[in-house]
């Protein structure tokens, strides 16, 4: 029990702040992961271009590309 205390003590301040803001990293973290798993499937794309481009199909995600 002692440490579970130490711990939230140790913490307080961080999660003070997800109570307040109620903001999560969670998106992201999931856009992350879908490009592991890109990475992990593409395995063998002979140009980072095609790679990236799968990433920014994928992902929905409009940027001009650069050549």
């Amino acid at each position: 029990m002692k440490k579970a205390l130490d711990t939230l003590t140790k913490h307080e301040t961080s999660i003070r702040n997800s109570m307040r803001y109620q903001t999560t990293n969670g998106p992201l973290e999931g856009t992350n992961n879908l490009i592991k798993v890109i990475k992990r499937v593409a395995f063998g794309y002979r140009d980072f271009n095609n790679f990236r481009s799968r990433i920014l199909l994928t992902t929905n995600t409009m940027v001009r590309l650069v050549q």
